[in-house]
Order: C-alpha cells, then sequence, then structure tokens
C-alpha cells in the first residue's frame, strides 16, 4: 500500500499517523523505512524523461536540463531552510526536514510529524505552503504549477530585461536547455501560471468567508486542494465541519489541478459546447 502511495505521489497510508506510525509503532527500520520513501519520492516527483535518460545513460541531456537542475536546487534550499528553523537532535531535525519538504514538493502528503505543529517554525510553514503551490516536475506523477514552469516564467522575466536593454531590431530568441521555444508554449505556460494563481486567490476568499480561518489556513487549504498535496494547516476536526460550499469548491479544484486547469475552465467556454 505504502509503495503504490509513494511512487504515484498519492500519499494515502493505512495509519492514521501516516509515516510516521512507524517510529511510534516502535518499529526498529523506521529511519531506513522513511529514507526509502523519501527516495521513491523524489523519483515520482521527477520527470520520468530524466528516468529514460538515466536508463539510456544520456549524461548529457541530465546536465542541460534546467528543470532537474531547479528541482534539485528547490528541495536542498527548502530543505536547509526547514532544518535550521527546527530545534532538536541533529539527526531527527535533517531527517524529518527532508522527508516533509520532499513529501510537500512531490505533493505526496505523507507525513512523519504534522506539518500544522509547533515542531516547524513559522517560516517553515511558508516553505511548505510555497512548495504546495510550485510542486514536483513536468511529465512526473506530482501536482502543483510544476518546476518547469516556474523556470520558465523566471527565465521570461531576464528575457523581458534583456529586450529592453538592446537594440529594437536585434532579435533575443528565447532558449531553453538549447531549445528554441515558441510563442504558443510560453503562452500556455503564462496562461496556467495566472489561472492556478486567480484560483489560489479566489479559493482562499472564499475559504476565509466561509468558514472563519486564518489567511495562512485558508491559503493551505486551496493550495493543498490544487496541488493535489493533501496535508494543510486546517485541523482535520476544523475541516470535517467546513462549508459544503467550500468542500465542493475544493473537489472541483483537485479535479482541476490534476487537469492542469485550463481543461476544466474550458467547460465554461460556449465555443466548446457546440
Amino acid at each position: 500500500m505504502h509503495a503504490l502511495a509513494t511512487v504515484s505521489t498519492g500519499g494515502f497510508s493505512t495509519h492514521d499517523l501516516s509515516i510516521g506510525f512507524f517510529e511510534q509503532g516502535g518499529f526498529r527500520h523506521y529511519v531506513a523505512i522513511e529514507y526509502t520513501i523519501i527516495l521513491f519520492m523524489f523519483l515520482g516527483g521527477t520527470s520520468f524523461l530524466v528516468h529514460w535518460n538515466l536508463i539510456r545513460r544520456r549524461w548529457q541531456g541530465l546536465r542541460k536540463n534546467m528543470e532537474l537542475r531547479l528541482w534539485i536546487l528547490l528541495l536542498v534550499v527548502a530543505t536547509l531552510l526547514v532544518f535550521l528553523h527546527t530545534t532538536g537532535g541533529f539527526h531527527d531535525r535533517i531527517r524529518t526536514s527532508l522527508f516533509q519538504v520532499v513529501s510537500i514538493a512531490t505533493t505526496t502528503g505523507f507525513a512523519t510529524r504534522d506539518i500544522a505543529g509547533s515542531f516547524f517554525s513559522p517560516l517553515a510553514k511558508q516553505v511548505f505552503l510555497i512548495l504546495m503551490v510550485i510542486g514536483g516536475c513536468v511529465g512526473s506523477t506530482a501536482g502543483g504549477v510544476k518546476v518547469l514552469r516556474i523556470g520558465v516564467m523566471s527565465k521570461l522575466v531576464w528575457h523581458q530585461l534583456r529586450l529592453v536593454s538592446r537594440p529594437s531590431r536585434e532579435v533575443v530568441p528565447f532558449v531553453i536547455d538549447g531549445e528554441l521555444i515558441r510563442p504558443e508554449e510560453i503562452q500556455r505556460t503564462t496562461a496556467v501560471f495566472f489561472a492556478w494563481a486567480g484560483l489560489l486567490v479566489l479559493g482562499s476568499l472564499l475559504t476565509g468567508l466561509l468558514t472563519g480561518f486564518s489567511p495562512l489556513e485558508s491559503l493551505s487549504g486551496i493550495a493543498s486542494a490544487l496541488g493535489n498535496v493533501g496535508p494543510t494547516y486546517i485541523s482535520l476536526g476544523a475541516f470535517i465541519a467546513i462549508s459544503p460550499a467550500v468542500k465542493v469548491f475544493y473537489i472541483i479544484m483537485m479535479v482541476g489541478g490534476r487537469l492542469e486547469i485550463l481543461p476544466l475552465l474550458l467547460i465554461f467556454s460556449r465555443r466548446v459546447w457546440r
């Protein structure tokens, strides 16, 4: 069950305590279990194109992969930020920080500790919120906006700065991983990004309006639903009693997040129905 939920980045566990059950239940090899799950969550959240290049031993393709570099950098920086703002033994802190960062970033949703608990600092909780939105890699089983789109949007800013600082007649191509990116791809990436941003704002406002949750709780709820993550800063008891309208909205957003937003929005287009 846990193997299936790890590789698919599904996150369902047969225990209420999730992966924390193995430590609290006194299992001898709970540390090895956690590291094993970390590895396969990482593989599940990594593009399957990377897996294929590894199998085919195409090392050059891996070195040129911008998304893979950003993905690893994101996990390393996020883990360090969470680690530096926790207390306790060194190995416990680094293991817990790494596990929770990889779990949230890959949108798996497994937990060894409650992300809303006192073990994690306010900064760590903000890091988790950012990871919920970004998600894993394009071509993986993870949800979220995707690391590649964040990389494209970031590079697009620098590309526009280059255009402004150069003569108007000069052609400055938009290139990623040595390949020219067509304007249609840039437009689609931008559309998905801003659709995500708009739904996050709308969902957060709707949650706060109908429930009275704090801004952080409201934003975590919609970010978790859209990103197909699972954990939020809303307690289970509060979630059970949440407004039916919010639950229905979250159901729609979970489906929309899995479909990359745009196909869901097409339902509201008259032209599609003709």
